[in-house]
């Protein structure tokens, strides 16, 4: 086989030689893997590229981010695509224009990564009353260990988070950031 016919086995699109995440070399040696291996699951393959492409590319310009997202879209396994832009939203560098495609894209996943993001940039911009009851009614895991993060919690806030956290490593987390808060103010 050649590279085109690996790249059609593989599914691999036009986009991802023009954006240089692969090249014909990588698509011959992701083919005979392909062939050699067990896994015939191409998605595993394409979210494979892209991965490391992400890991040797960072900071992504913006122009990249929206490219890279506009390919997880347009992916022929949907869930996998959505991998990938789920991936795009979560990098610091994500530009705005990608956070609101996403915001608007009617897919769950992306709506609340964009939605998490927001709070998690809320919290760091200076931690109210307000923002910390709505964080505490998310009962988002990622949520509540960005307030944990926060030095501005009050022991009222950590007791409560230490109660009602959303999972265990949250309320131990906050149990054990009260417990050292009490010794230090014992010292």
């Amino acid at each position: 086989m050649n590279e085109s016919d690996y790249q059609k086995l593989l599914q691999f699109g036009d986009q991802w030689l023009l954006l240089g995440l692969l090249t014909e070399a990588d698509l011959r040696e992701l083919g005979r893997e392909y062939e050699g291996g067990e896994d015939k699951n191409t998605e595993h393959y394409r979210y494979g590229v892209f991965r490391k492409y992400l890991t040797s590319h960072r900071p992504l310009s913006p122009q990249m981010a929206e490219a890279l997202y506009e390919l997880g879209k347009v992916d022929p396994h949907p869930a996998m695509g959505g991998a990938m832009m789920h991936d795009i939203v979560n990098l610091e560098e994500c530009p705005p224009e990608v956070l609101e495609k996403a915001s608007n894209s009617g897919e769950d996943h992306l709506v609340k990564a964009v939605r998490r993001r927001r709070t998690l940039e809320e919290i760091r911009a200076g931690l109210t009353e307000d923002l910390f009851v709505r964080c505490l009614g998310s009962h988002d895991s990622v949520i509540h260990l960005g307030l944990l993060k926060s030095s501005e919690l009050t022991p009222g806030q950590l007791k409560q988070l230490a109660e009602v956290g959303a999972n265990r490593a949250v309320r131990n987390m906050a149990k054990e950031k009260l417990r050292s808060m009490h010794y230090l103010d014992r010292r």
